[in-house]
């Protein structure tokens, strides 16, 4: 059970009746968020412990790792994870970069890197996090993603490099 109240003198006795968690309003979504994945690891270790394992709704309400929805002006928009071609930073918002659109949303660029996968997402620079499938060619000390020619800073470059070019580069030399 997740308590939420806007009282916060209720807490202690909250957690005194075994509650999972207690949250206080306003909610911000990263605790929601984060409170969600906690009764979803209790139940999962509530069913390893009776010999079961099966899926359950709230896995699906709380992991969607092929989309994820962001508030735009004044609705929810869904991101599809394999439409994105890179997400920008600018200090407290950030622009995701689709395919066919553009969202500006409330949220930092560290929030949306925790929710991608870093196997298929990299930082390129302090503003920038790119869908590695989606660049194009690396030019210098930028590189192509989509119709657009992106910074990599000097902080980044050799990770860059690495991740990039490591395995799926070709050349005569061994």
């Amino acid at each position: 059970m997740v308590l939420t109240t806007a009282y916060p003198q209720y807490a202690l006795e909250g957690f005194q009746l075994d509650v999972l968690d207690y949250l206080l309003k306003p909610i911000t979504f990263e605790r929601f968020y984060q409170a969600a994945n906690r009764a979803k690891d209790y139940y999962t270790i509530q069913q390893k412990a009776q010999g079961v394992v099966r899926q359950h709704a709230i896995a699906d309400i709380v992991e969607t790792p092929d989309h994820f929805f962001v508030k735009v002006d004044n609705k929810y928009e869904r991101i599809d994870v394999q439409n994105i071609l890179y997400v920008e930073g600018m200090q407290n918002y950030v622009k995701i970069h689709t395919k066919g659109q553009e969202y500006m949303t409330l949220l930092t660029l560290k929030s949306v890197k925790e929710k991608l996968s870093s196997d298929q997402f990299m930082r390129i620079h302090k503003s920038y996090l790119v869908a590695k499938d989606k660049v194009m060619a690396m030019e210098g000390n930028q590189l192509v993603v989509g119709k657009d020619k992106l910074t990599i800073s000097r902080n980044y470059r050799d990770e860059v490099k690495r991740r990039l070019l490591q395995e799926n580069l070709l050349n005569g030399k061994k």
